[in-house]
């Protein structure tokens, strides 16, 4: 009996225990956790943490706890998840009356997500509104990471928008914004490094190379360094050996970039890469690492494409039940006055009318969103379609992001296809005539059918079956 009593004040002892004190001094320990790089040790205790926070209905300690989530979410690339939480925090009535600061750290979070499931204007938006809230912010070096940040994420989404002129205005304001301000290991700092390197990035896919050198060059004189994110300035740096044909330069700084890009467990640049790389052996006809690198990156490409389409479906649907919340509520309130204020067949009338209002709206909207999803498709066919016009060294990884299945299901029929040859059976995909592959390959047609009548042996296709419709027929 004695036992009991003393297990049942210890069980009422351990109840009390849950206070907002205890709450904010369990969320320091789990800073150290996150710090120390235990991403997986930090989300199980943000999670019970906020079990305990919700039982004593402690709204500051959810909304920190949502944040926190949020946060590790994002950097696991799991966007959703991100999101999903962002919006558990909104709902907390602390984060209601969050100051400047609060909602600026949340749209940043939103930026980053939205744009690692490529819903550009949506991160663009939530940008704009961060340079808005920053004119509030009264310190001044404060309110210029704040505008100058957003300015450069804001160019990195026009640049993936390809809105080359728009992307450039971006950073130029940045740079201007920081002239003149201490910059050796600060924050300010490591923004006009990035910012430089952006505006090299812009020049050098507008085929500017000198600029994008001149660009590259400014920002390695600055003393600041970006630790793993160094890796943005060794792909550069081989981008310009590559469009020079320096090869091997290239390679290595390709490799550099490579290391660097593991290490800040960047999945996107570091498939972009394994792609710059592999084309830098297929120029120096070394097709071994080329095959090597290739694969690399046609596993990782399909890793991340797998991951970004979950990302995007889960989110839709959470953006498609906010836009529907205000709707719902008033239509709950319509319903409220049609019975109140109506009786009989008046209210069956409205009702039907509302039923078929609602039907047409359905329609209209499946509508326009055929029209939108066509005219994607349609604008995506013609950037590759120019590209390989251009003969451009992006072509290739373009046309497997377009047509993520091509390239895998030649490779099942002919593992030994080079890079080379999957290029131009992609050319015979986009149904280019021998005329036109000799004229923006620069070759003469008879090589051009010469590689055909190879390709068709290695492929096992017949001479009476048409090539073109073969290479259709892979993906059917």
């Amino acid at each position: 009996m004695k036992f009991i009593l003393v297990f049942f004040s210890v069980f009422l002892f351990a109840q009390q225990k849950i206070t907002s004190e205890n709450i904010e001094g369990r969320l320091k320990e789990a800073e150290i956790l996150m710090i120390s790089g235990k991403a997986d040790e930090f989300i199980k205790a943000n999670l019970s943490i906020l079990e305990d926070s919700k039982s004593i209905s402690y709204s500051q300690g959810n909304a920190k706890v949502c944040l926190n989530l949020a946060y590790v979410f994002n950097r696991l690339n799991q966007y959703e998840k991100s999101i999903r939480y962002l919006k558990m925090m909104e709902a907390e009535n602390d984060y209601k009356s969050a100051d400047e600061f609060n909602r600026i750290s949340t749209n940043v979070l939103y930026s980053n997500n939205y744009f690692g499931i490529k819903m550009y204007d949506e991160a663009i938006t939530k940008l704009k509104e961060n340079i808005r809230l920053s004119e509030n912010v009264t310190v001044d070096s404060t309110r210029r990471y704040i505008k100058t940040l957003g300015l450069i994420d804001m160019a990195t989404n026009y640049t993936e928008k390809k809105r080359y002129d728009s992307a450039t205005l971006c950073v130029y304001k940045a740079i201007q914004e920081l002239k003149g301000q201490k910059i050796k290991n600060t924050c300010l700092g490591v923004n006009l490094k990035i910012a430089l390197l952006n505006l090299a990035g812009i020049k050098f896919k507008e085929n500017k190379v000198d600029s994008t050198e001149y660009y590259v060059k400014a920002s390695r004189a600055l003393p600041v360094d970006l630790g793993y994110n160094e890796f943005v300035v060794y792909k550069l740096l081989g981008q310009i050996n590559s469009s020079k044909k320096n090869y091997d330069s290239a390679i290595i700084n390709y490799k550099k970039g490579i290391e660097l890009a593991q290490k800040a467990k960047n999945s996107r640049k570091l498939s972009e890469l394994y792609s710059l790389i592999s084309d830098a052996y297929s120029k120096k006809k070394e097709f071994g690492n080329e095959k090597a690198y290739l694969n690399k990156f046609v596993k990782l490409n399909d890793s991340i494409r797998e991951t970004e389409a979950s990302n995007l479906n889960e989110t839709i649907k959470l953006l498609v039940k906010d836009k529907q919340k205000p709707l719902e509520e008033k239509n709950r309130y319509l319903l409220y006055a049609i019975i109140l204020g109506a009786i009989g067949l008046v209210v069956i009338v409205l009702f039907v009318a509302k039923k078929i209002g609602k039907k047409n709206k359905v329609l209209h909207i499946k509508n326009e969103e055929n029209k939108i999803l066509n005219r994607k498709i349609n604008e995506a066919f013609e950037d590759v379609v120019q590209l390989a016009k251009n003969n451009d060294p992006e072509f290739s990884a373009r046309f497997q992001e377009v047509y993520p299945d091509f390239f895998p299901k030649l490779l099942q029929k002919e593992p030994q296809l080079l890079t080379s040859e999957l290029k131009f059976c992609a050319l015979l995909f986009l149904n280019f005539s021998t005329k036109d592959i000799a004229e923006y390959t620069f070759v003469q047609p008879q090589s051009v059918q010469t590689r055909k009548n190879r390709l068709r042996k290695k492929l096992n296709i017949s001479s009476e079956e048409d090539i073109y419709i073969w290479m259709k027929n892979i993906i059917r």
